[in-house]
């Protein structure tokens, strides 16, 4: 499978590349749609949290730390993926590639299964959560369909789009970490000691 020529990258700086700067664009106009929603989350539940603070149930709540815990790995194994490349280490790109679309593959399954749960749970639960969860999914298939496209880009005399591709798409998947990070910390968490034991409870098992 080839990876890379000896052309010189292109763009040699990123951000200089109209792709990835329309990326980044298209990103900024989708967080201020996005942080609407999970402002009205933060806002419901302050007005009113005896109706809109869902307390989920113990096995409901394992999920929603899993899925964290897959989007810091998928955004961390896509960012170690992209050093990779630009170091040129071929083998070790195409085995971080593939790990971090399975994990993307994990955070899919897990925020369309916590939407369901919310759309079934209540009316007030799907109006604070729905919509932020929602966003996530559309995040977490826009970042697979990101990497399907790059397995054609992988085929050979394909390496200056490879080039412009990588970086581009790197910019999606960590934009998808950080506002899964956002979205666990303003919408999901309960309590910081509460998700440290959960996560010591498992590490032990």
């Amino acid at each position: 499978m080839s990876v890379h020529s000896h052309d010189q990258m292109v763009p040699g700086k990123g951000i200089k590349d109209i792709g990835q700067l329309g990326t980044w664009m298209g990103l900024i106009s989708f967080t201020f749609l996005f942080a609407t929603f999970i402002a009205s989350n933060v806002y419901l539940r302050g007005w009113s949290p005896e109706t809109f603070s869902i307390n989920l149930p113990g096995s409901v709540q394992n999920i929603v730390y899993l899925n964290f815990l897959f989007t810091v790995l998928a955004g961390v194994l896509s960012i170690s993926a992209g050093i990779s490349y630009k170091k040129k280490k071929n083998a070790l790109f195409i085995t971080l590639y593939i790990l971090s679309a399975m994990a993307f593959v994990g955070d899919s399954i897990l925020t369309g299964w916590i939407v369901g749960h919310y759309y079934g749970l209540s009316a007030a639960a799907w109006t604070a959560y729905g919509m932020v969860e929602i966003f996530m999914l559309i995040l977490d298939v826009i970042s697979l369909v990101l990497f399907i496209v790059g397995f054609f880009y992988m085929g050979p005399k394909k390496n200056k789009s490879l080039n412009r591709f990588i970086p581009g798409a790197l910019s999606v998947w960590v934009y998808t970490m950080i506002m899964g990070v956002i979205v666990f910390i303003q919408c999901d968490l309960i309590e910081v000691g509460q998700f440290l034991e959960w996560c010591g409870m498992k590490l032990t098992q």
